[in-house]
């Protein structure tokens, strides 16, 4: 299926199902992820797909990718970073349940109501945020009126080893 995400989902009939969703949401309804922006995002490419393993869990592969807009933690301007996030969810009934899930399965607990989809993809889309986003080190400008410090670089150099003293008495015995 292509077109809108929808916000809820019920995993279990969509993956007995084999459904793939593929389309797009609005990064204005993902708020968790809009309060760490500079500035809007547009809107986040999702790719679904719910199948059951040779195992008989029921999974979601989802890949989601949008263009932020963050703060360089090295010039303070905007920078633009792409997130682009991949999970693999195993549906569980109980924790009994998620214990035993293959590793590479990240546990989602599913009771009989349906899943927050969007809380889910957001999730992830906050945990591919660059923990300090910076512009590659080439194109980095510093802050209007920055001045660098060099008279503390000299006085740096001119300071005497304290050091000097114990090499001296070391040589006088």
């Amino acid at each position: 299926m292509s077109g809108p995400i929808p916000a809820h989902i019920e995993p279990r009939r969509l993956a007995d199902r084999g459904v793939v969703l593929n389309g797009t949401i609005a990064a204005a309804k993902l708020p968790r992820l809009s309060a760490e922006l500079n500035a809007p995002a547009g809107d986040v490419l999702v790719e679904l797909k719910f199948a059951r393993d040779e195992q008989g869990v029921r999974t979601l592969n989802g890949h989601y990718q949008v263009e932020v807009a963050l703060i360089c933690q090295r010039c303070l301007e905007q920078v633009e970073v792409m997130l682009d996030s991949r999970c693999e969810v195993g549906f569980v009934d109980s924790d009994e349940a998620a214990r035993n899930l293959p590793r590479h399965y990240e546990p989602v607990i599913v009771d009989d109501e349906t899943l927050d989809l969007y809380g889910l993809i957001e999730d992830e889309l906050l945990l591919a945020l660059p923990a300090v986003p910076m512009h590659p080190l080439d194109s980095c400008q510093h802050p209007p009126g920055y001045q660098p410090e060099e008279a503390g670089l000299e006085e740096q150099v001119e300071k005497p080893n304290p050091f000097s003293v114990l090499a001296k008495l070391k040589r006088d015995t």
